[in-house]
Protein backbone atom coordinates (compact mmCIF):
# COMPACT_ATOMS: atom_id res chain seq x y z
CA UNK A 1 0.00 0.00 0.00
CA UNK A 2 1.29 3.59 -0.55
CA UNK A 3 1.44 5.51 2.43
CA UNK A 4 -1.59 8.16 2.05
CA UNK A 5 0.78 11.52 2.81
CA UNK A 6 2.65 10.21 -0.67
CA UNK A 7 -0.32 8.89 -2.57
CA UNK A 8 -1.79 12.93 -1.85
CA UNK A 9 1.33 14.07 -2.78
CA UNK A 10 1.44 12.27 -6.19
CA UNK A 11 -2.09 13.68 -6.87
CA UNK A 12 -1.35 17.04 -6.16
CA UNK A 13 1.57 16.80 -9.05
CA UNK A 14 -1.17 15.25 -11.44
CA UNK A 15 -3.62 17.58 -11.06
CA UNK A 16 -1.04 20.99 -10.93
CA UNK A 17 0.34 19.16 -14.38
CA UNK A 18 -3.33 18.65 -15.57
CA UNK A 19 -3.91 20.25 -19.14
CA UNK A 20 -7.17 19.51 -19.26
CA UNK A 21 -6.72 17.46 -23.17
CA UNK A 22 -3.59 16.05 -21.72
CA UNK A 23 -1.17 16.02 -18.30
CA UNK A 24 2.36 17.88 -19.38
CA UNK A 25 4.99 15.78 -18.18
CA UNK A 26 6.66 19.52 -16.74
CA UNK A 27 4.42 22.36 -17.49
CA UNK A 28 8.07 24.46 -17.63
CA UNK A 29 10.24 22.04 -19.02
CA UNK A 30 8.09 19.83 -21.05
CA UNK A 31 4.89 21.95 -22.02
CA UNK A 32 3.34 19.63 -24.40
CA UNK A 33 2.04 15.72 -24.75
CA UNK A 34 5.07 13.40 -25.22
CA UNK A 35 3.92 10.09 -26.18
CA UNK A 36 5.08 7.34 -23.20
CA UNK A 37 4.56 10.14 -20.93
CA UNK A 38 0.53 10.02 -21.91
CA UNK A 39 1.13 6.46 -21.37
CA UNK A 40 2.42 6.70 -17.81
CA UNK A 41 0.36 9.48 -16.75
CA UNK A 42 -3.22 8.15 -18.17
CA UNK A 43 -2.14 5.06 -15.49
CA UNK A 44 -2.16 8.08 -12.44
CA UNK A 45 -5.45 8.88 -13.63
CA UNK A 46 -7.04 5.18 -13.66
CA UNK A 47 -4.91 5.10 -10.06
CA UNK A 48 -7.18 7.95 -8.96
CA UNK A 49 -10.09 6.02 -10.26
CA UNK A 50 -10.70 8.86 -13.05
CA UNK A 51 -10.85 6.27 -15.74
CA UNK A 52 -12.83 9.09 -18.42
CA UNK A 53 -9.58 11.49 -17.92
CA UNK A 54 -7.31 8.33 -18.27
CA UNK A 55 -8.98 7.88 -21.40
CA UNK A 56 -8.97 11.65 -22.33
CA UNK A 57 -4.89 11.40 -22.23
CA UNK A 58 -5.17 8.48 -24.72
CA UNK A 59 -6.96 10.03 -27.06
CA UNK A 60 -4.90 13.32 -27.06
CA UNK A 61 -2.04 11.04 -28.19
CA UNK A 62 -3.96 9.32 -30.91
CA UNK A 63 -4.92 12.85 -32.23
CA UNK A 64 -1.55 13.29 -33.21
CA UNK A 65 -1.50 10.15 -35.35
CA UNK A 66 -0.30 9.99 -39.04
CA UNK A 67 -1.96 8.72 -41.80
CA UNK A 68 1.08 6.18 -41.56
CA UNK A 69 -0.08 5.46 -38.25
CA UNK A 70 3.11 6.69 -36.51
CA UNK A 71 2.92 7.89 -33.52
CA UNK A 72 4.86 10.70 -32.94
CA UNK A 73 6.65 11.61 -29.72
CA UNK A 74 5.60 14.75 -29.26
CA UNK A 75 1.95 16.31 -30.04
CA UNK A 76 2.90 20.34 -29.71
CA UNK A 77 -0.66 21.13 -28.05
CA UNK A 78 -0.31 24.92 -26.37
CA UNK A 79 2.12 25.50 -28.98
CA UNK A 80 3.65 28.17 -29.13
CA UNK A 81 5.96 27.73 -26.57
CA UNK A 82 9.46 28.63 -25.44
CA UNK A 83 10.09 24.66 -25.90
CA UNK A 84 13.21 23.70 -28.19
CA UNK A 85 12.78 22.04 -30.52
CA UNK A 86 9.40 23.12 -31.23
CA UNK A 87 7.04 22.53 -33.90
CA UNK A 88 9.16 25.17 -35.79
CA UNK A 89 11.94 22.83 -36.12
CA UNK A 90 9.61 19.53 -36.88
CA UNK A 91 7.94 21.23 -39.31
CA UNK A 92 6.25 17.92 -39.55
CA UNK A 93 3.80 20.25 -42.16
CA UNK A 94 6.68 19.39 -44.64
CA UNK A 95 5.06 15.54 -44.11
CA UNK A 96 2.32 14.63 -46.68
CA UNK A 97 1.12 11.84 -43.74
CA UNK A 98 1.09 14.06 -40.85
CA UNK A 99 -2.25 15.88 -39.61
CA UNK A 100 -2.53 18.96 -40.95
CA UNK A 101 -4.84 20.80 -37.51
CA UNK A 102 -2.00 19.91 -35.03
CA UNK A 103 2.29 20.24 -35.15
CA UNK A 104 4.17 17.42 -33.91
CA UNK A 105 7.41 16.23 -34.51
CA UNK A 106 8.31 13.75 -36.66
CA UNK A 107 10.09 10.26 -34.81
CA UNK A 108 7.93 8.37 -32.19
CA UNK A 109 8.86 6.70 -28.80
CA UNK A 110 8.42 4.00 -26.73
CA UNK A 111 5.47 2.27 -27.99
CA UNK A 112 3.67 1.79 -24.33
CA UNK A 113 0.04 2.69 -25.22
CA UNK A 114 -1.11 -0.84 -26.15
CA UNK A 115 -0.31 -2.12 -23.17
CA UNK A 116 -1.82 0.85 -21.19
CA UNK A 117 -4.87 1.02 -22.88
CA UNK A 118 -5.12 -3.32 -21.93
CA UNK A 119 -4.63 -2.45 -18.17
CA UNK A 120 -6.79 0.74 -18.30
CA UNK A 121 -9.40 -1.58 -19.80
CA UNK A 122 -8.93 -4.33 -17.93
CA UNK A 123 -9.32 -2.27 -14.22
CA UNK A 124 -12.33 -0.04 -15.29
CA UNK A 125 -15.28 -1.09 -13.39
CA UNK A 126 -17.30 0.37 -15.87
CA UNK A 127 -17.25 -2.69 -18.39
CA UNK A 128 -19.14 -0.87 -21.36
CA UNK A 129 -17.04 1.77 -20.85
CA UNK A 130 -14.04 -0.41 -20.95
CA UNK A 131 -15.55 -2.05 -24.20
CA UNK A 132 -16.46 1.00 -25.36
CA UNK A 133 -12.87 2.37 -25.39
CA UNK A 134 -11.47 -0.86 -26.21
CA UNK A 135 -12.83 -1.13 -29.59
CA UNK A 136 -12.24 2.82 -30.12
CA UNK A 137 -8.27 2.45 -29.45
CA UNK A 138 -7.83 -0.68 -31.31
CA UNK A 139 -7.41 0.51 -34.86
CA UNK A 140 -5.29 3.41 -34.29
CA UNK A 141 -2.75 0.78 -32.01
CA UNK A 142 -3.19 -1.71 -34.98
CA UNK A 143 -2.32 1.05 -37.52
CA UNK A 144 0.35 2.20 -35.45
CA UNK A 145 2.15 -1.40 -34.68
CA UNK A 146 1.78 -2.13 -38.47
CA UNK A 147 3.88 0.61 -39.07
CA UNK A 148 6.25 -0.54 -36.49
CA UNK A 149 6.66 -3.42 -38.73
CA UNK A 150 6.83 -2.18 -41.82
CA UNK A 151 8.39 1.37 -42.06
CA UNK A 152 10.65 0.88 -38.73
CA UNK A 153 11.97 -2.58 -40.43
CA UNK A 154 13.86 -1.91 -43.23
CA UNK A 155 16.39 -4.67 -43.03
CA UNK A 156 13.46 -7.13 -42.52
CA UNK A 157 14.98 -8.16 -38.87
CA UNK A 158 11.44 -8.34 -36.83
CA UNK A 159 12.39 -5.88 -34.46
CA UNK A 160 11.79 -1.73 -35.47
CA UNK A 161 14.36 0.46 -36.05
CA UNK A 162 15.59 3.82 -34.31
CA UNK A 163 16.80 6.93 -36.11
CA UNK A 164 17.07 9.20 -33.11
CA UNK A 165 18.12 8.65 -29.79
CA UNK A 166 14.91 10.56 -28.35
CA UNK A 167 12.62 7.51 -30.16
CA UNK A 168 14.63 5.71 -27.39
CA UNK A 169 12.75 7.76 -24.56
CA UNK A 170 16.63 6.94 -22.88
CA UNK A 171 17.65 10.47 -24.79
CA UNK A 172 21.17 10.92 -23.92
CA UNK A 173 22.75 7.26 -22.79
CA UNK A 174 26.05 6.14 -23.16
CA UNK A 175 24.41 3.13 -25.55
CA UNK A 176 24.39 6.53 -28.49
CA UNK A 177 27.75 8.14 -27.80
CA UNK A 178 29.59 5.84 -30.88
CA UNK A 179 26.72 5.65 -33.06
CA UNK A 180 26.23 9.59 -32.26
CA UNK A 181 29.98 10.14 -33.03
CA UNK A 182 28.91 9.32 -36.71
CA UNK A 183 26.44 11.79 -36.76
CA UNK A 184 27.85 14.61 -39.58
CA UNK A 185 26.97 18.10 -38.44
CA UNK A 186 27.45 20.12 -40.92
CA UNK A 187 26.09 23.71 -40.77
CA UNK A 188 23.90 24.00 -38.33
CA UNK A 189 21.79 27.40 -37.94
CA UNK A 190 21.67 28.87 -34.86
CA UNK A 191 19.52 27.40 -31.87
CA UNK A 192 19.45 28.14 -28.00
CA UNK A 193 18.40 25.53 -25.67
CA UNK A 194 16.10 25.80 -23.18
CA UNK A 195 16.38 23.34 -20.53
CA UNK A 196 19.41 24.83 -19.80
CA UNK A 197 17.08 27.82 -18.05
CA UNK A 198 15.39 24.92 -15.74
CA UNK A 199 17.70 22.32 -14.96
CA UNK A 200 21.67 22.86 -14.18
CA UNK A 201 23.92 22.01 -17.21
CA UNK A 202 25.82 19.26 -15.75
CA UNK A 203 22.29 17.49 -15.29
CA UNK A 204 21.87 17.52 -18.86
CA UNK A 205 23.37 16.67 -22.31
CA UNK A 206 26.00 17.98 -23.20
CA UNK A 207 26.25 20.76 -26.16
CA UNK A 208 28.31 18.72 -29.14
CA UNK A 209 25.51 15.76 -28.19
CA UNK A 210 22.97 18.25 -28.49
CA UNK A 211 24.24 19.27 -32.48
CA UNK A 212 23.71 15.88 -33.68
CA UNK A 213 20.41 15.45 -32.03
CA UNK A 214 19.27 19.00 -34.30
CA UNK A 215 21.02 17.09 -37.45
CA UNK A 216 19.47 14.14 -37.24
CA UNK A 217 16.08 16.12 -37.23
CA UNK A 218 17.17 17.94 -40.19
CA UNK A 219 18.03 15.22 -42.27
CA UNK A 220 14.79 13.40 -41.32
CA UNK A 221 13.06 17.08 -42.42
CA UNK A 222 14.90 17.08 -45.55
CA UNK A 223 13.22 13.90 -46.83
CA UNK A 224 10.17 14.70 -45.38
CA UNK A 225 10.10 12.52 -42.69
CA UNK A 226 9.55 9.56 -45.40
CA UNK A 227 11.14 5.98 -45.52
CA UNK A 228 14.39 7.46 -47.35
CA UNK A 229 14.95 8.73 -44.74
CA UNK A 230 14.98 5.98 -42.45
CA UNK A 231 17.29 4.40 -45.02
CA UNK A 232 19.56 6.89 -45.17
CA UNK A 233 20.46 7.97 -41.70
CA UNK A 234 23.59 7.50 -40.36
CA UNK A 235 21.69 6.37 -36.57
CA UNK A 236 20.03 3.43 -36.93
CA UNK A 237 19.81 1.45 -33.85
CA UNK A 238 17.13 -1.58 -32.93
CA UNK A 239 17.14 -0.74 -29.66
CA UNK A 240 16.41 -3.25 -26.04
CA UNK A 241 14.19 -1.31 -24.45
CA UNK A 242 11.85 -0.15 -27.44
CA UNK A 243 11.63 -3.76 -29.30
CA UNK A 244 10.45 -5.22 -25.23
CA UNK A 245 7.95 -2.46 -25.18
CA UNK A 246 6.92 -3.09 -28.41
CA UNK A 247 6.74 -6.82 -27.70
CA UNK A 248 4.73 -6.32 -24.27
CA UNK A 249 2.19 -3.95 -26.28
CA UNK A 250 1.49 -6.63 -28.92
CA UNK A 251 0.94 -8.87 -26.02
CA UNK A 252 -1.97 -6.91 -24.79
CA UNK A 253 -2.91 -5.93 -28.44
CA UNK A 254 -3.36 -9.65 -28.68
CA UNK A 255 -5.60 -9.72 -26.18
CA UNK A 256 -7.76 -7.16 -27.40
CA UNK A 257 -7.85 -8.12 -30.56
CA UNK A 258 -9.18 -11.41 -29.03
CA UNK A 259 -11.84 -9.78 -26.72
CA UNK A 260 -12.94 -8.02 -29.57
CA UNK A 261 -12.98 -10.85 -32.20
CA UNK A 262 -10.65 -8.78 -34.28
CA UNK A 263 -8.43 -11.67 -36.70
CA UNK A 264 -4.82 -12.56 -34.63
CA UNK A 265 -3.15 -13.86 -37.05
CA UNK A 266 -0.79 -10.72 -37.86
CA UNK A 267 -0.34 -10.44 -34.60
CA UNK A 268 0.82 -13.56 -33.42
CA UNK A 269 3.15 -13.21 -36.51
CA UNK A 270 4.50 -10.36 -35.37
CA UNK A 271 5.45 -11.72 -31.63
CA UNK A 272 7.03 -14.79 -33.06
CA UNK A 273 9.23 -12.56 -35.35
CA UNK A 274 10.23 -10.51 -32.25
CA UNK A 275 10.74 -12.97 -29.92
CA UNK A 276 13.16 -15.11 -32.28
CA UNK A 277 14.86 -11.55 -33.72
CA UNK A 278 15.59 -11.05 -29.81
CA UNK A 279 17.68 -14.29 -29.87
CA UNK A 280 19.04 -13.76 -33.17
CA UNK A 281 20.15 -10.15 -32.64
CA UNK A 282 20.50 -8.74 -29.27
CA UNK A 283 21.36 -11.13 -26.65
CA UNK A 284 24.99 -11.69 -26.66
CA UNK A 285 26.19 -14.94 -25.64
CA UNK A 286 29.44 -13.85 -24.49
CA UNK A 287 28.18 -11.09 -22.33
CA UNK A 288 24.98 -12.85 -21.71
CA UNK A 289 23.03 -9.87 -22.11
CA UNK A 290 20.99 -8.25 -23.98
CA UNK A 291 22.85 -5.34 -26.26
CA UNK A 292 21.55 -2.76 -28.66
CA UNK A 293 22.25 -3.69 -32.32
CA UNK A 294 24.09 -0.52 -34.34
CA UNK A 295 22.79 -1.36 -38.09
CA UNK A 296 24.70 1.06 -39.39
CA UNK A 297 27.96 -0.79 -37.93
CA UNK A 298 26.50 -4.13 -38.24
CA UNK A 299 27.52 -5.12 -34.97
CA UNK A 300 26.08 -5.23 -31.06
CA UNK A 301 26.57 -1.47 -28.73
CA UNK A 302 28.96 -3.56 -26.05
CA UNK A 303 26.89 -0.66 -23.37
CA UNK A 304 25.20 -2.30 -20.31
CA UNK A 305 22.23 -0.31 -19.73
CA UNK A 306 18.78 -1.15 -17.46
CA UNK A 307 16.81 -1.16 -20.73
CA UNK A 308 18.63 -4.22 -21.23
CA UNK A 309 16.28 -5.76 -17.70
CA UNK A 310 12.99 -4.50 -19.71
CA UNK A 311 13.54 -7.89 -21.87
CA UNK A 312 12.11 -9.65 -18.45
CA UNK A 313 8.53 -7.41 -18.79
CA UNK A 314 8.17 -8.81 -21.98
CA UNK A 315 8.91 -12.40 -21.22
CA UNK A 316 11.64 -12.07 -23.84
CA UNK A 317 14.46 -13.50 -21.81
CA UNK A 318 14.69 -17.68 -20.92
CA UNK A 319 14.66 -17.99 -17.63
CA UNK A 320 18.26 -19.20 -17.91
CA UNK A 321 19.18 -15.77 -19.46
CA UNK A 322 16.84 -13.78 -16.90
CA UNK A 323 18.82 -15.80 -14.21
CA UNK A 324 22.62 -14.80 -15.53
CA UNK A 325 21.75 -11.29 -16.00
CA UNK A 326 20.10 -11.24 -12.21
CA UNK A 327 23.52 -12.91 -11.00
CA UNK A 328 25.85 -11.29 -13.56
CA UNK A 329 24.89 -7.75 -12.99
CA UNK A 330 21.41 -6.58 -11.34
CA UNK A 331 22.53 -7.93 -7.84
CA UNK A 332 26.72 -7.22 -8.89
CA UNK A 333 27.72 -4.14 -6.54
CA UNK A 334 30.43 -3.57 -9.34
CA UNK A 335 27.41 -3.29 -11.96
CA UNK A 336 24.35 -1.71 -10.63
CA UNK A 337 23.63 -3.36 -7.10
CA UNK A 338 24.36 -1.06 -4.28
CA UNK A 339 27.40 -0.57 -2.73
CA UNK A 340 29.70 1.81 -0.96
CA UNK A 341 29.29 3.78 -4.06
CA UNK A 342 25.56 3.80 -4.40
CA UNK A 343 22.25 3.09 -2.08
CA UNK A 344 19.71 3.01 -4.55
CA UNK A 345 18.48 0.46 -7.41
CA UNK A 346 18.25 0.84 -10.44
CA UNK A 347 20.99 2.84 -11.95
CA UNK A 348 20.27 3.59 -15.61
CA UNK A 349 23.91 2.39 -16.63
CA UNK A 350 26.14 -0.22 -15.20
CA UNK A 351 28.52 1.65 -12.97
CA UNK A 352 31.20 -0.65 -14.33
CA UNK A 353 30.64 1.82 -17.99
CA UNK A 354 33.07 4.19 -18.84
CA UNK A 355 29.98 6.34 -19.57
CA UNK A 356 28.77 6.59 -16.56
CA UNK A 357 27.33 9.52 -14.60
CA UNK A 358 25.64 9.79 -11.94
CA UNK A 359 24.40 12.92 -12.15
CA UNK A 360 23.55 12.96 -15.93
CA UNK A 361 20.64 12.91 -18.13
CA UNK A 362 19.88 8.94 -18.73
CA UNK A 363 23.93 8.09 -17.82
CA UNK A 364 23.64 6.84 -14.31
CA UNK A 365 20.72 8.44 -12.30
CA UNK A 366 17.29 6.35 -11.08
CA UNK A 367 14.12 6.33 -13.20
CA UNK A 368 10.95 5.62 -11.59
CA UNK A 369 9.49 4.04 -15.41
CA UNK A 370 12.78 1.95 -15.43
CA UNK A 371 12.05 0.91 -11.94
CA UNK A 372 8.48 -0.27 -12.14
CA UNK A 373 8.96 -2.00 -15.46
CA UNK A 374 12.13 -3.81 -14.23
CA UNK A 375 10.54 -4.47 -10.71
CA UNK A 376 7.29 -6.60 -12.88
CA UNK A 377 10.00 -7.93 -15.18
CA UNK A 378 12.01 -9.57 -12.15
CA UNK A 379 8.12 -10.84 -10.36
CA UNK A 380 7.26 -12.30 -13.63
CA UNK A 381 10.58 -13.93 -13.73
CA UNK A 382 10.05 -15.30 -9.92
CA UNK A 383 12.63 -12.81 -8.10
CA UNK A 384 9.76 -11.63 -6.04
CA UNK A 385 12.24 -10.29 -3.19
CA UNK A 386 14.79 -8.13 -5.91
CA UNK A 387 11.10 -6.87 -7.11
CA UNK A 388 10.20 -5.78 -3.70
CA UNK A 389 13.73 -4.10 -2.85
CA UNK A 390 13.51 -2.04 -6.31
CA UNK A 391 9.68 -1.24 -5.23
CA UNK A 392 11.24 0.31 -1.93
CA UNK A 393 14.06 1.53 -2.89
CA UNK A 394 11.61 3.78 -5.33
CA UNK A 395 9.45 4.85 -2.83
CA UNK A 396 12.56 5.53 -0.45
CA UNK A 397 13.60 8.48 -2.93
CA UNK A 398 9.76 9.62 -3.12
CA UNK A 399 9.41 9.78 0.39
CA UNK A 400 13.04 11.37 0.18
CA UNK A 401 13.11 14.02 -2.37
CA UNK A 402 10.13 14.23 -4.16
CA UNK A 403 8.66 13.51 -7.58
CA UNK A 404 11.87 14.11 -9.37
CA UNK A 405 12.17 13.73 -12.67
CA UNK A 406 15.49 11.48 -12.14
CA UNK A 407 17.58 10.89 -8.79
CA UNK A 408 21.02 10.86 -7.94
CA UNK A 409 21.45 6.74 -7.19
CA UNK A 410 24.33 7.61 -4.74
CA UNK A 411 22.10 10.36 -2.20
CA UNK A 412 19.09 9.67 -3.68
CA UNK A 413 18.78 13.89 -4.33
CA UNK A 414 15.82 14.87 -6.69
CA UNK A 415 17.91 15.86 -10.03
CA UNK A 416 16.42 17.51 -13.49
CA UNK A 417 12.70 19.03 -13.14
CA UNK A 418 11.06 18.78 -10.28
CA UNK A 419 6.74 17.97 -9.90
CA UNK A 420 7.50 15.48 -12.83
CA UNK A 421 4.27 13.53 -13.57
CA UNK A 422 5.49 9.73 -14.70
CA UNK A 423 7.00 9.50 -11.22
CA UNK A 424 3.77 10.72 -9.50
CA UNK A 425 1.36 8.34 -12.25
CA UNK A 426 3.87 5.10 -11.09
CA UNK A 427 4.04 5.79 -7.96
CA UNK A 428 0.06 5.54 -7.68
CA UNK A 429 -0.18 2.86 -10.63
CA UNK A 430 3.06 0.62 -9.82
CA UNK A 431 0.85 -2.29 -9.40
CA UNK A 432 -1.24 -1.55 -12.41
CA UNK A 433 1.97 -2.61 -14.43
CA UNK A 434 1.70 -6.02 -12.78
CA UNK A 435 1.99 -8.72 -16.14
CA UNK A 436 -1.32 -10.89 -16.08
CA UNK A 437 -0.30 -14.02 -15.10
CA UNK A 438 1.98 -13.29 -12.65
CA UNK A 439 -0.93 -12.05 -10.19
Amino acid sequence: MIPESLRQAAEAVLRRNDRGKFTAPSPRQYPHLWLWDAGFAALGWAALGDYERAYREIRAALRGQWRNGMLPHVVFYDWPSAYFPGADVWRSDLAPEAPTELPTSGITQPPVLAFVVEILTRYDPDRGRAAAFRREAFPALYAYHRWLHTARDPEGMGLSVLVHPWESGMDNSPLWDAALARVPVGDLPPYRRADARWVPEEQRPRSADYDRFLALILHLRSHRYGESGVRASPFRVYDVLFNALRHRSEEALLAMATALGEPTGEIEGWLAQGRAAFQAYLWDPERRFFLDWDAVAAARIPVIAAGGFVALYAGLATPEQAHEMVARDLTNPEAFAPDGGTRYLVPTVSKAEPGWEPRRYWRGPIWINLNALIAHGLRRYGFTELAEQIRADTFALVARSGFWEYYDPRTGEGLGIGDFTWSAALLLAWDLLEIPETR
